[in-house]
């Protein structure tokens, strides 16, 4: 390795010429010190030039290593109801501290042969007249190992037997990259390139 080999190369210098300075006397002492000095300056210059070369591969195939996206069903007979809210719990241990802290999860669902980012609020017309009577909201929330998706309502004579199942799809990222180019996360085409992901 080039490091070791240059380290001893110094040491072996610095050996040498230990061994020739004088050794009686306050001007011996003093040279012995400035020599000592100056050996751990080159040192320390000669070090930092050193180049890693080992370890070192080609270079892999562009991919997403740190994001997968998986599909699922909200299926509204598996949901808990309280209240004005109808939710669905799913054990996803992808779902990591690291995802948490430094992550995101990204939810889409399928509406009219198109993925719609999450949360989203629709309204619900009355039927003795033409305007929005209630709104219900397709949401979701994500902790350490799990998943949770819901409809909540804006009233409490909501009839979830009415609403749709859905199908779903979340995509989990490890950490983002930074970067100058601004990405619309809300659209599922643009995410799906962005990290490679399949439908």
């Amino acid at each position: 390795m080039k490091i070791a080999f240059r380290l001893g190369v110094w040491l072996g210098l610095a050996n040498d010429l230990n061994y020739h300075v004088p050794t009686q006397g306050a001007g011996a002492t003093k040279m012995l010190n400035t020599v000592s000095k100056l050996l751990l300056l080159l040192l320390l210059i000669g070090s930092t030039g050193c180049v890693i070369e080992e370890g070192v591969g080609p270079e892999g195939p562009p991919g997403n290593a740190n994001v997968f996206s998986l599909n699922f069903d909200f299926l509204l007979a598996d949901a808990v109801i309280i209240n004005t809210v109808a939710s669905v719990q799913y054990d996803v241990p992808d779902i990591t501290p690291l995802v948490v802290d430094e992550g995101a999860v990204l939810m889409f669902f399928r509406d009219q042969g198109t993925w719609t980012a999450m949360p989203y609020t629709f309204g619900v017309e009355s039927a003795d007249l033409p305007a929005v009577d209630y709104t219900v909201s397709l949401g979701f929330g994500f902790e350490d190992g799990f998943l949770e998706v819901f409809y909540e309502s804006s009233t409490a004579a909501i009839d979830f037997g009415l609403l749709p199942d859905r199908e779903m799809k979340a995509v989990v990222i490890d950490g983002f990259f930074f970067g100058k180019k601004a990405i619309d996360y809300t659209d599922w085409n643009v995410v799906k390139g962005l990290y490679n992901l399949e439908d």
